[in-house]
Formats: structure tokens, sequence, C-alpha cells
């Protein structure tokens, strides 16, 4: 028992800077029993600059529940947050990290979630995330308040914000989830946040053309708009170096990131792009390493060709019918098939092994066979193959085909789902 004090003793003599740091590695829910080992750790602990609630504790969706059960929680969680934001205000400490993941069950709480935001904004946090989930056809709306200037006594100026205006230069990472913003938002943030280096937007609601620019330091963007709203994105940024876009297969958006020639990674997925708009832009980055396209049905004939491409990835791309590859540092290709489809992959120049995943039902036909045999044979490429078949029988037609495709290559696996037997 003595020797166990002794080593509290010793942790809690380390400087505070350590201290956070050991609490940074902790689920909140347990770093929050470590403030009753001590004075010090108590003290730490309300000092600790990251600051991470998450109603639903990891499990994703929290349904809006008005039953006295789960109101009881939502105060208690409400309380919660409130509490720690005010000890940390009062504190007068600089936050690290804020994130607040919560569903609005109650609108009257919408004032509370402002001042929570403002408070995180106020202490020059470095990364701010947060989505807050409504009923449907509801939406919590993030306050321009935030923006406002404040007086010298710290009442607020009603003027918009401007070049002269409140700016939060410590504000690294900024993630907007399930909330709803405007052109105009946006703008207020790139104006007042200039140093951001990664922004997302996920599930957002209330934006159609979403421009990005003047944000010098932007490395990272990813866009998932909620019911395809967006109609036209335009991302300007020089030293961006990873993009990622989810959209829809039923409507088109113009994309024009063609200005962000640093580009590194992109991440395409159920955007509606032709042959000719892909080529164009990849022939724009040329230090392109990872490549995944997935989901856009609108592709048909597509040439790669990147010198630096590392990475590429396709998959579910519906009507998809020859994919020529023409990179030379190519280290690893994934093609995956939802559909019984099978197109002409051409490596141009291409060394790496490529990975081919395709899921089957009994309906193919020899002609799909002979041209995935054709395939599995031509040159030295090395090629892993691996066949997911979903049925509850396999016909003897298929049965023979697999056979002669596991003879083809010793790396080639073939997947049973639905009980089928081979």
């Amino acid at each position: 028992m003595d020797e166990k004090i002794d080593v509290v003793d010793q942790t809690s003599d380390l400087p505070e800077f350590i201290l956070h740091h050991i609490l940074s590695f902790l689920p909140r829910k347990e770093a929050t029993k470590i403030c009753l080992l001590s004075k010090k750790w108590n003290f730490v602990w309300s000092s600790f600059p990251i600051l991470d609630f998450d109603q639903a504790l990891g499990k994703g969706y929290i349904m809006p529940d008005m039953s006295p059960d789960n109101q009881e929680r939502v105060e208690k969680f409400v309380n919660n947050v409130d509490t720690s934001l005010s000890r940390f205000h009062q504190h007068n400490l600089k936050m690290q990290k804020f994130e607040l993941h919560m569903t609005l069950v109650d609108f009257k709480l919408a004032s509370l979630v402002d001042k929570w935001i403002e408070l995180a904004f106020e202490h020059d946090a470095q990364e701010i995330g947060f989505q807050v989930l409504t009923e449907k056809n509801s939406w919590y709306t993030f306050p321009r308040t935030i923006f406002v200037a404040k007086s010298t006594n710290g009442c607020k100026l009603e003027q918009p914000c401007t070049r002269s205006a409140v700016k939060f230069y410590s504000l690294q990472k900024l993630v907007l989830g399930y909330i709803c913003v405007n052109e105009e938002i946006i703008q207020d943030i790139i104006r007042c946040c200039p140093f951001i280096t990664d922004f997302s937007i996920i599930g957002c609601h209330g934006l159609k053309n979403l421009e990005i620019s003047k944000l010098p330091k932007l490395c990272k963007v990813v866009v998932v708009p909620l019911e395809q709203q967006v109609e036209n994105i335009k991302v300007e940024a020089a030293n961006l170096q990873h993009f990622s876009f989810t959209y829809s297969r039923q409507r088109q958006c113009s994309l024009d990131i063609t200005a962000c020639q640093n580009l590194k990674e992109l991440y395409l997925t159920d955007l509606s792009i032709t042959d000719q708009n892909l080529h164009f832009n990849i022939s724009r980055f040329p230090h392109l390493e990872t490549l995944e396209v997935s989901g856009c049905i609108m592709l048909e004939r597509v040439k790669i060709s990147a010198q630096r491409l590392r990475m590429l990835t396709f998959e579910a791309c519906e009507k998809l019918l020859e994919l020529e590859i023409d990179s030379p540092n190519l280290s690893s290709f994934k093609f995956l098939s939802l559909e019984n489809v099978f197109p002409t992959i051409v490596p141009k120049n291409a060394p790496c092994p490529f990975e081919l995943t395709i899921v089957l039902d009994n309906l193919i036909d020899t002609l799909w066979f002979l041209k995935l045999r054709e395939f599995l044979v031509m040159s030295n490429q090395r090629k892993v193959l691996k066949l997911i078949v979903i049925c509850d029988e396999v016909s003897d037609e298929l049965y023979t085909m697999i056979q002669i495709i596991k003879i083809c290559g010793k790396s080639n696996k073939v997947v049973c789902l639905s009980g089928c037997i081979l």
C-alpha cells in the first residue's frame, strides 16, 4: 500500500504539461476519475486543454427522445459540458482542442451550444469539431455572433466580420458536422480564421455554392454534402495536399480544384464525373501520390497517367469498360467490382501487383469468364484475385469457371457467402 502511495506522489510531482500529456491518452470518462487522486490531479484535470464531449460515447447517432429517463441523461450531459467549460473559462486558459458530439433534443438548449462554441473560439482552440444532430427537418445553425468584434468592455459591437474585426489565428483544424451553414458563414470562417490547415464539412445543410480560398496554410479539405444540395465547389489553395469529396450518383456537381497543384491525395466517391473531367483534373496534379475513385458510375474509359502516383484504387465504378494505367512508381493497385463487371485493364506502365476483388452471383456468362481468364494469363504482371460468390447454390457452369480461375494463379482466392459450397 505504501509503495502505491509513493508512486502516486511521484507522478503528481511531474510537470503539469507531462501530466496533461498522460491524460491525453485516456478516454474522458476514465480521465475524470483521476482528479479524485489528489488536489494536484484535480487542478491538472481542471486545466486540461483537451475538452472532448461525446453524448453517444462513440456509439454514433442518438435519436431524439423526450422520455423522462432520456431527459435526465441529456440534462446530466449538458451540465457536465457547461460546468467543465465554465471552470476552464474562469482559469482563463488556452484551449488545445474542443470536440462536441451531441443530439439536440430541445432547441431551448441551442443558446447553450452557442455559448460553448463561442468559448472554444475565444480560448484560442487549435482544433474545433462539433456535430450537433437534430430531429428531421430541423437544424442547429452555426452562431455568426462568434465573428462579431467585441469592445474593450466586453460588449459586442453590432457589425459584420471585416478585415479589421476579430481574428482567431490559433485555429488550425475545424470540423462542421450536421448543422446549418451557408455561404456567408463559410466566408466568415475563412476571413476570421486565416491559418486553418484542416477543414471538414460533413452532412451540413444550407450550402449550394462552396468556395474555399485565401487560406494559405490549408492542407486538407473533406466535403460530404447532405442530401446533395451543393451545386458548385471551388477550392483554391496552393498548399492543399488532401482533398476528399463524396456526393451523389444521381446529381451532378461542378467541381473545380485545379488550382491546387500541390495536391498529393485525391478521394472521389459517388461523384458523377466524366472520363474527360477526371483526366483533366489528374493532369493538373503533378505531385499526386494517392488516387481513390469509388462509385463514379459515369466513368467508362479511363487513362491514368501520373508519374508520382503510388496508390491507386477503383471501386464500384459499374460502367467502367477500360482502365489504362501509366504510373511507373505505382506500389499498390486495388480494384473492386460489385456487379459482375470486369473492365479491360491495361497495365501500360505499372510495376506493382494487382489486387482484384470481384463480387459474383450465378448470372455471369462465358464471355465474362473468358475476359477474366485472358487478363489473368496476360503479361508477367503479378495478380491477386479474390472472388466473393453470393448465392445459395453454385451452378455447375460457375463451379467449373471458378476451378479454372484457381488453376490460373496460386494467389487467387474464392470466398463463398450465403451457404454455397465449393
